[in-house]
């Protein structure tokens, strides 16, 4: 069992829900939805929430789906599973039987593959998708950056913000 232990690349991963920062893997979430359809069972939505409520102006609040909202809206079930099986050396396992099995959209597996799995792509996703092309070509592809591109983001970005202050 991991015990509350932080991101050490970053300040954690930012919640799918409230866009509130999920500061260690205990209080992580991933959930998906589950519909039958007459093609078969079908998954979606999936992403990464906080696992408990969250406090706000109104009170608490729940990031996660609403079991019985989405079971009385179309009988989808919500299922999902702690962070924490999604990392480690299990992780990766268990994100790519998502895509084996053939039911998850592949894209929304990658990208929650590439948040968890690849370091410092959690912080600097949003800025990367943010850049106009001209100013960077990736040298794999859009979306898919090396470890170096990542460092050297981070490092243009606290430079740039050091230049603000």
């Amino acid at each position: 069992m991991i015990s509350k232990t932080r991101r050490p690349d970053l300040l954690g991963w930012k919640c799918s829900s409230c866009a509130k920062v999920i500061t260690s893997i205990e209080d992580g979430w991933v959930e998906w939805l589950t519909t039958e359809t007459e093609r078969g069972t079908t998954l979606h939505g999936l992403r990464l929430v906080h696992k408990e409520a969250k406090q706000d102006n109104s009170g608490e609040r729940s990031c996660r789906y609403d079991p019985r909202a989405e079971f009385r809206k179309d009988q989808t079930l919500v299922e999902g599973l702690p962070l924490e099986r999604f990392m480690g050396s299990d992780g990766p396992t268990l994100l790519l039987s998502f895509l084996a099995a053939g039911e998850m959209p592949r894209d929304d597996v990658l990208e929650l593959t590439k948040r968890l799995q690849v370091p410092g792509y959690e912080l600097t996703r949003e800025l990367f998708a943010a850049l106009d092309n001209e100013m960077f070509t990736p040298s794999v592809m859009r979306g898919y950056y090396l470890q170096i591109e990542i460092r050297a983001l981070l490092e243009w970005a606290r430079r740039d913000s050091s230049l603000e202050a």
